[in-house]
């Protein structure tokens, strides 16, 4: 397996706890877990596999240009660069809490994907949407989401076993 570029943002919450967790799958040698504020998009070059991992917490202010607006300056530069990523490989994660805000619940990786969608990455990781409870997801399409969707606030018990079954999935589509 060609070496997986894991870029998260937030860091120090649940985003990162999963990160963690995933990499915990792989070996050393196959992922490198990257902050989002340290990487450019030239970086995605790098890695043939990219994993992405966002949570839905202030997702709607992300198209605010703000210092503390990582996912935005990383898009907008990547606008800029209109560099074609085709044939990079990138599955997304996000987190989301299912019972507190059942409106919008991993809405993030819906943003995070529209974003990537326009330079050429394939998407791969969609996740089933079995044993969610929640209203309403921009990240839902045809019955399954852009990537796998975790609520540690409200299911953390079954995240080590989705995560779990996601990278095989992975494994196979990488």
């Amino acid at each position: 397996m060609k070496k997986i570029g894991l870029i998260i943002w937030p860091l120090k919450g649940n985003v990162e706890k999963a990160a963690l967790k995933i990499k915990n799958h792989f070996t050393n040698d196959e992922i490198d877990i990257l902050d989002l504020s340290t990487v450019k998009p030239h970086h995605l070059l790098l890695y043939e596999n990219i994993i992405l991992g966002s949570s839905t917490v202030g997702a709607d202010h992300w198209e605010n240009a703000t210092d503390d607006n990582k996912w935005y300056t990383f898009f907008h530069q990547m606008d800029i660069d209109n560099v074609d990523y085709l044939e990079k490989k990138v599955a997304l994660y996000g987190l989301g809490d299912q019972v507190n805000y059942p409106h919008n619940f991993v809405d993030g990786m819906e943003r995070v994907y529209s974003n990537l969608s326009k330079h050429n990455f394939k998407l791969v990781g969609e996740w089933e949407n079995k044993g969610y409870n929640f209203q309403d997801s921009l990240a839902l399409h045809d019955n399954k989401f852009r990537g796998l969707a975790l609520d540690f606030d409200n299911d953390e018990e079954n995240a080590d076993a989705m995560i779990a079954e996601w990278v095989e999935i992975l494994k196979k589509e990488f």
